[in-house]
């Protein structure tokens, strides 16, 4: 028996684009993108941008996760080898979601397998690694794109624009932290302490890159650098009791000098105690000065020379949930406000946009020429703090 004025929808009604989506990994951040696909979707009205969530891809051992992870995320089906998936013809985006030391395999298959191609960040583990993602991209002509999601956050678009146009004059000094806390009890358990178990990153590679990329967005290219990185707990008790060495850099802080002659000190930390996500900056330049705080997205802080009466100083608190800028199509009604995730929401929507129009990831969206380009700079700040010597940037 039908029911009575129920009409059903037919997918051949409609004709938006689409994008298939294979996701590797379903943890945190593959949740997160997942999250932000079908977000796309439904909240970027018009234009409509489709993306088709296909599969989501998970080791052999744990096929049970894997299957539950595609039904709970909303996924066709799942595959437990990543060289199957990047073959699937449905899949036109492989969105490599796998710890920091994943990286590279999945992205060179697909890469090799001709598929446009996410990955989160830090790009690879060495230099070596992330130039030969770089240049196998672009040999393949692929739209290649890296986990810089904060480059879309509202405010700080609207600073970038700012920038660009010429308002604050000539840039003279970055200040940009990234701080968490996750290690500063020294008897916190290595297992507990992301940058210290697992894959052993380090703050710098797990969240320092996000702060270089932030200052090279902003600021453009950094020609030189100084550099200290120190590990305060050289060991930690696992889980069984037993100390294990930490290798992983806890604390990083650095001087540095930017192409345009502008200068800046860029930190990241994971000893940080009451910093939860701090990711801020300011810049001061002969026009004003702004500055942002992630964990306050929704505002950011302005103040111009140029003002109707000179009597006016100090900062400005400026609303980004006006519901105007490149990203007005996600807004809701003015003072709504934006969270976390709306930076990978805004990021994945520029990723397929540009893939179903045929449009270049950069200047807003990170490459992975970018990554390779922080590799380069997170591995001079390994030199620097070895030798206590100030390192030229070399690309």
């Amino acid at each position: 028996m039908g029911k009575i004025g129920f009409n059903k929808i037919e997918k051949k009604d409609f004709n938006y684009p689409e994008v298939g989506v294979g996701i590797i990994g379903y943890g945190f951040m593959g949740k997160t993108h997942a999250n932000a696909y079908k977000k796309c979707s439904y909240m970027s009205w018009p234009p409509a941008v489709i993306a088709k969530l296909i599969a989501v891809c998970g080791k052999p051992e744990l096929e049970k996760d894997t299957r539950e992870a595609a039904f709970r995320f909303g996924f066709e089906g799942y595959y437990n080898d990543f060289e199957l998936m990047v073959k699937d013809p449905e899949i036109n985006l492989i969105d490599n979601c796998t710890p920091d030391d994943l990286h590279y395999e999945p992205v060179m298959a697909a890469i090799k397998a001709g598929k446009n191609i996410f990955c989160e960040k830090p790009l690879a583990m060495t230099v070596k690694e992330a130039k030969e993602m770089y240049y196998a991209a672009e040999e393949a002509k692929v739209k290649h794109m890296l986990g810089h999601n904060y480059r879309f956050m509202p405010a700080v678009r609207m600073a970038k624009d700012l920038i660009d146009k010429g308002f604050f004059g000539t840039l003279y000094e970055f200040r940009g932290k990234y701080l968490q806390s996750y290690g500063s009890d020294s008897n916190e358990l290595i297992e507990d302490i992301w940058y210290a178990s697992g894959t052993r990153s380090g703050i710098n590679l797990g969240i320092g890159c996000h702060i270089i990329d932030m200052a090279r967005f902003l600021m453009g290219e950094i020609k030189t650098i100084s550099a200290i990185q120190k590990t305060f707990n050289i060991t930690r008790k696992n889980i069984k009791g037993l100390i294990e060495k930490v290798d992983a850099d806890e604390s990083n802080m650095s001087i540095v000098e930017f192409k345009n002659g502008a200068i800046g000190s860029i930190e990241s930390s994971g000893i940080s105690f009451g910093r939860l996500n701090w990711h801020t900056w300011e810049i001061n330049a002969s026009e004003g000065s702004m500055y942002w705080d992630l964990e306050n997205p929704n505002h950011l802080y302005v103040s111009m020379r140029k003002t109707p009466i000179k009597e006016i100083t100090g900062f400005t608190k400026v609303s980004v949930t006006q519901g105007q800028g490149p990203f007005a199509c996600f807004a809701w009604p003015p003072g709504h406000n934006i969270g976390w995730e709306n930076g990978h929401i805004n990021e994945l929507f520029h990723l397929i946009d540009c893939i179903i129009n045929n449009k270049d990831i950069e200047p807003y969206g990170a490459t992975f020429y970018d990554g390779y380009v922080i590799q380069v700079i997170m591995d001079a700040m390994k030199e620097s703090s070895l030798n206590g010597k100030k390192i030229e940037i070399t690309i």
